[in-house]
């Protein structure tokens, strides 16, 4: 408690300090740039008290690590332990008023805008949902189409193909979980990577990722604009699950254009599970290239979410990085996660924007890269 109370008063003192902006060249393809938080449109406007609470789960999970642990991406040798003292006072700060919250980020963190090593700094932003499905646990006429668990020989190298699992390479290995009604359905619950299946006794199943088939994932939007399926300017979510459902007969044909397939596990529990194996917070959680940006850290996103109507809105949150995605590669790239329900679900039909993201260092770790 003497520390979290050191730790505090610092926290004023931070405040005054004065820094000289860097710019941090990482690893590889990263540019990091210093800005003031003056820099971020609306930073002043939004629920940091949310955000808070969304990496206090990041931080739970570095608790748990060792501190020596080099937590990966390329922004430097940054460790576990390099969050034990803003993770400190977030615990303290959490109970506190949306204010005191803001200058907890601010007076703990400096933010830098994220570019590409050629100076760009915009990328592609879209969306990602927890999926909802009907289904059984034997198969039947209606319920046929299976949802897969991992399996046993599945080892990282490349596995069967989606074309080959829908053509049978996996039947009668026992690893169907549960059966769906919808096999354009259970396609979009692959990429997301999550759903929920309500049973006919109104029991819902909660499915999590268990592992993918290692198949490069591909993206249809391509395929059916070439194809005349769509128009270029009008594939989304949406519109490709639309006509998907509307051409039965050619759904397979587009749908294994995609090779990469998602393998499930039956959860327990309440929430859904990123890739850094934390709670993700619907609007609060972003997936992002891990091999490039860290998971843990809080991101400035600055946006616009698509409607459904075609117009668009101003949108700037705090997230934190908790997730990735196989379609989820570059420095400029992000996934928000919208949550679970139909509202949520068509945020994420929809949302497909450039936009331009800050990562938030702790100053612990900017004095650490400044020293090297």
């Amino acid at each position: 408690m003497l520390k979290v109370l050191i730790l505090l008063s610092a926290l004023l003192l931070q405040s005054c300090l004065f820094y000289h902006k860097i710019t941090i060249k990482g690893k590889g393809d990263l540019k990091l740039k210093q800005v003031d938080f003056s820099s971020l449109e609306n930073w002043e406007n939004d629920d940091h008290k949310k955000a808070l609470q969304s990496f206090m789960h990041s931080c739970n999970k570095f608790s748990k690590m060792a501190q020596n642990r080099v937590i990966g991406g390329q922004i430097g040798d940054v460790t576990a332990g390099d969050f034990r003292d803003v993770c400190d006072i977030a615990q303290v700060v959490k109970t506190m008023s949306g204010k005191q919250t803001k200058n907890f980020f601010e007076n703990w963190f400096k933010p830098f805008l994220v570019e590409k090593n050629y100076g760009s700094s915009k990328g592609l932003f879209t969306g990602y949902y927890e999926a909802s499905l009907k289904g059984s646990k034997i198969k039947t006429e209606r319920f046929k189409y299976p949802v897969y668990g991992k399996p046993k020989d599945l080892t990282g190298d490349p596995y069967f193909t989606r074309t080959e699992i829908e053509d049978g390479a996996l039947k009668n290995k026992g690893l169907e979980l549960l059966y769906v009604d919808d096999k354009v359905e259970l396609f979009f619950m692959h990429i997301q990577g999550s759903g929920r299946v309500e049973l006919p006794n109104d029991i819902e199943v909660r499915l999590a990722y268990a592992g993918r088939n290692s198949q490069k994932f591909n993206a249809i939007a391509n395929y059916m604009a070439d194809k005349g399926y769509l128009e270029r300017n009008n594939i989304n979510a949406a519109t490709a699950k639309e006509w998907l459902k509307n051409n039965p007969e050619k759904a397979d044909e587009v749908m294994n254009v995609n090779p990469a397939y998602t393998f499930f596990k039956i959860s327990d529990g309440e929430y859904v599970v990123g890739a850094q194996g934390v709670p993700l917070t619907p609007e609060r959680s972003l997936a992002v290239d891990s091999d490039i940006v860290p998971y843990g850290f809080p991101i400035w996103l600055e946006t616009k979410l698509k409607k459904k109507d075609g117009s668009k809105e101003e949108y700037d949150h705090l997230f934190v990085t908790q997730d990735t995605g196989s379609a989820i590669k570059g420095v400029v790239r992000g996934d928000i996660f919208f949550g679970y329900g139909k509202e949520q679900e068509e945020k994420a039909y929809y949302m497909a924007s450039s936009g331009e993201y800050y990562i938030l260092l702790p100053i612990n770790v900017v004095d650490k890269i400044r020293g090297k």
